[in-house]
């Protein structure tokens, strides 16, 4: 029997790619956004692969309850679905851009996982998208996406320890610059990131997958409560 695999915010960029790995490695993958339209593209591009629509907003809990009730058993949770807004100064950040952000990348990732885990059992895996923003404090993002990542590698953590006990594991994958469509809130060319990353280049949402992948795997039934930065060498240490 395949496994089954949820990928939140997989509609483009690093949550495509997940939902795409994961599938080409055997899974069944829920793959989830805020409606079907965005799907359509990635659907039509893998036609051949084992991926379907699980339609909800992260940030409407109702809505996340019953679409993972709807599904039974989880062999495997990838929290992705993020948001993110252009980098401004503490004295600009409004109380609605605070809660859009925590709501999505930190609020979000609990309940889905709190929903997630009454159909998971022992040998499952949880794996959160993070962030090197979470350590470095972003210079080009906002204070309030790098306080909902942070948050991302607590929440790791604790649940990585509570649920050890039942044979779950809880990791995170820490993106450094990566090619997608946030990347543009930067406001940086990207010559500039291939000057910068010590590898000399700029990361790839395949880059990001590959590491998802190998976690969700049995290769990696000793690890949990990780935070695994994948980033070109941008973060060492």
């Amino acid at each position: 029997m395949n496994k089954i695999a949820v990928v939140t915010g997989a509609s483009g960029g690093i949550g495509k790619a997940i939902a795409i790995g994961l599938a080409r490695n055997g899974y069944t993958v829920y793959a989830n956004a805020r409606n079907e339209e965005k799907l359509t593209g990635m659907l039509n591009a893998s036609a051949e692969l084992d991926i379907r629509p699980l339609i909800f907003d992260i940030r409407d809990l109702d809505s996340v309850r019953e679409a993972v009730e709807s599904i039974g058993k989880i062999d495997c949770l990838v929290n992705n679905a993020g948001a993110s807004m252009a980098k401004k100064d503490i004295a600009d950040v409004t109380e609605n851009d605070w809660d859009t952000i925590i709501d999505t990348n930190a609020k979000g990732y609990f309940f889905i996982t709190k929903y997630s885990i009454k159909s998971m059992e022992a040998g499952a895996c949880i794996v959160n998208i993070s962030s090197g923003a979470a350590k470095t404090g972003g210079d080009l993002v906002s204070i309030p996406y790098c306080a909902s990542k942070g948050a991302i590698n607590s929440l790791t953590i604790a649940c990585a320890r509570e649920l050890a006990k039942r044979g779950i594991r809880v990791n995170a994958v820490s993106p450094g610059f990566v090619d997608t469509a946030m990347l543009e809130l930067n406001g940086q060319p990207k010559k500039y990131y291939d000057m910068v990353i010590p590898l000399g280049r700029l990361g790839m949402p395949d880059d990001i997958a590959n590491m998802v992948i190998f976690l969700a795997s049995d290769k990696a039934n000793f690890i949990t409560g990780q935070i695994i930065e994948v980033n070109g060498g941008d973060i060492m240490g």
